[in-house]
């Protein structure tokens, strides 16, 4: 499969190292430092030039590309390079568009240029915001089946019911009906069997139906914090889409933004909101606003060390839920270890989205994969397959199967029933699974079974 990629910023650079041991990839970007630095890292080809040349698109093969990716920091030079790519007939266009102006127009734009899918990181990260406020016991949500399944990230607290407590033991006290798929603890990643034993301070990682959030919530015995004021800081793109999502909530929601006419632009936009102009990473602005009164703070500012200041001041003001934005994310361990474990990374949501994308490409005639997920920084792959035909895994039970190392199915949906499995289970043609594994590039769902 032939690559693409135009931008090599953090979203492209995230973009190659997923892909570049299964693909041809071709990088583009006007930084001739990015590019030696992505080649050579990755040993693909990189050309210096515009993504909106023609000529340094023909240089990259466009006219026989597979796919081609547009994620440069500039909406018109991804638009515009996405109408070349159509235009050469590109089967598979993806672009990064961040501009509300233009996602008013988004499905005009995707049929009238020819874009495959438009991928928006701040919205994407505003839906996410969205789904923490209304389960905030939770420090990250990835939703499958269309919304009914999601994979719920939490953190083990003292009081909790999990704490010392086995795997098994605790999905019997849970009704067998949420599944345990991962587990960090300190550096290290689980994929844990039924004896593992939770600890306090623990990350677990809970497959659930979403009409079953609330149970495991008062299951955990976590302590109730229900969100009604909520302080965002900085008014930018993402805040934008983080009020729309949020307007039908009833909160009472005040932003800070240091820019007048930002601020001004808010307040006349959004008349239900307060909106303060003044540092929203200055402590005594915050202290001004009694912080420590609001049940969440969501820290968006455009810098990731005023992120992190702002998010641990918030913290040590007793804050129940803190949000944090951060653009690196090499930075998520060193946070979480530091006491915050609800950081969203809008880069690596689309570059997550774009890989997603592309390996559902790859379709075989046994199986496809409908949607993936990085979990724990990439450590773990969470894939939805849909099972196409008779194959070797479905073969026997599962527990006749031998599965590679650190892989665990998680659930099947067979027509509209959901099924926790269990070693009696057997998968069949039409299922769709959802697997949790540390192994990478997987592309067929047999590539999982070692032994049938």
């Amino acid at each position: 499969m032939q690559i693409i990629i135009c931008g090599g910023g953090e979203v492209g650079s995230a973009i190659c190292e997923a892909l570049y041991q299964t693909a041809d990839i071709v990088i583009v970007d006007p930084n001739e430092h990015i590019i030696d630095e992505i080649a050579g890292q990755y040993d693909i080809q990189g050309i210096v030039g515009s993504a909106a040349s023609v000529r340094i698109l023909q240089e990259a093969g466009i006219a026989t590309a597979d796919v081609f990716i547009a994620v440069t920091n500039s909406d018109e030079k991804n638009i515009i390079s996405a109408i070349i790519a159509q235009n050469f007939g590109v089967k598979h266009v993806y672009g990064r568009v961040r501009d509300p102006e233009y996602m008013e127009d988004i499905q005009f734009m995707q049929s009238a240029i020819g874009v495959n899918r438009i991928v928006n990181p701040e919205h994407d990260a505003a839906v996410v915001i969205d789904q923490i406020l209304r389960y905030p016991f939770a420090n990250s949500i990835e939703a499958f089946a269309n919304g009914r399944m999601h994979i719920v990230g939490l953190t083990i607290t003292p009081e909790s019911a999990a704490a010392n407590c086995k795997i098994m033991d605790f999905r019997n006290y849970l009704d067998g009906d949420i599944l345990i798929c991962a587990i960090e603890r300190g550096d290290e990643v689980y994929i844990p069997d039924g004896d593992f034993v939770m600890q306090a301070g623990d990350r677990i990682h809970v497959l659930s139906e979403q009409n079953r959030l609330k149970i495991l919530y008062n299951r955990l015995r976590t302590k109730q914090v229900t969100i009604k004021k909520v302080l965002i800081i900085d008014g930018g793109t993402l805040t934008h889409y983080l009020l729309e999502e949020l307007k039908q909530r009833h909160l009472e929601i005040t932003v800070i933004e240091q820019d007048y006419k930002t601020a001004l632009q808010l307040a006349i936009s959004y008349p239900e909101i307060e909106v303060i102009h003044g540092d929203g990473s200055d402590q005594r602005v915050l202290e001004e606003e009694h912080i420590k009164n609001y049940d969440a703070v969501i820290s968006l500012n455009r810098s990731d060390h005023e992120n992190m200041v702002t998010s641990l001041f918030a913290m040590h003001q007793g804050v129940p839920k803190v949000i944090t934005k951060l653009d690196r994310p090499y930075l998520l361990r060193p946070l979480a270890n530091l006491g915050l474990d609800t950081i969203i990374t809008p880069k690596q949501l689309v570059a997550d989205k774009i890989i997603q994308l592309t390996r559902s490409l790859k379709a075989t005639e046994n199986s496809a994969v409908n949607n993936l997920y990085m979990l724990i920084e990439g450590q773990l792959e969470a894939l939805e397959f849909e099972v196409l035909s008779e194959c070797l895994i479905t073969e026997k039970t599962l527990r006749d199967l031998t599965l590679e190392d650190q892989t665990l199915i998680i659930g099947i949906l067979r027509q509209d029933e959901f099924i926790v499995p269990t070693g009696d289970t057997q998968i069949k043609p039409g299922d769709f699974v959802y697997v949790v594994t540390k192994q990478h590039e997987v592309t067929d769902i047999n590539q999982l079974v070692v032994k049938a």
